[in-house]
C-alpha cells in the first residue's frame, strides 16, 4: 500500500509471522522505519550491512524492491543464500512500491527504556 506521511510518499511492509505493518518513507530502509515506529529490529552492526543479522525473507513484492549493492550482495553470499533478491539485508532494502511481504522474526516492540538499534 502506497501513502503519505508528512508529504512524504510511503509505502506498508507487513513483517510476518508477526503481522506487523511497518510504514516505510521513500528513501529509508525498512530496519530504519521499523526502528522510527518503536520496533527492535535484530542487529549487532547497527543497520552499516557488515553482520547480516537483520536479513529477511521476501515474500510477496519482489518487484517493489530495491537493487541489491554490492555491500549487500557479498552479504547475502557470506550467508550461503541464492543472491536473487529473495533474501535481503533490511538494514539495505528499500521499498519502491507495494505492496510487500517479508518474513523476520525477532522483530518486537522496543521495552521501555530500551534504546537505540537492535
Amino acid at each position: 500500500m502506497t501513502g503519505t506521511l508528512d508529504g512524504k510518499v510511503t509505502r506498508t511492509v507487513v513483517v510476518q509471522p508477526a503481522g506487523l505493518e511497518i510504514v516505510v518513507e521513500d528513501g529509508e530502509s525498512l530496519m530504519r522505519a521499523a526502528e522510527r515506529q518503536g520496533y527492535r529490529w535484530p542487529t549487532i552492526c547497527g543497520g552499516q550491512g557488515t553482520c547480516r543479522t537483520c536479513f529477511v525473507q521476501v515474500d510477496d513484492g519482489l518487484a517493489h524492491c530495491s537493487g541489491i549493492g554490492g555491500l549487500e550482495r557479498e552479504g547475502i553470499a557470506a550467508l550461503r543464500r541464492p543472491v536473487d533478491g529473495r533474501t535481503r539485508l533490511a538494514c539495505q532494502l528499500r521499498v519502491t512500491g507495494g505492496p510487500v511481504t517479508v518474513t523476520k522474526r525477532g522483530v518486537r516492540r522496543r521495552t521501555e527504556g530500551e534504546q537505540g538499534v537492535g
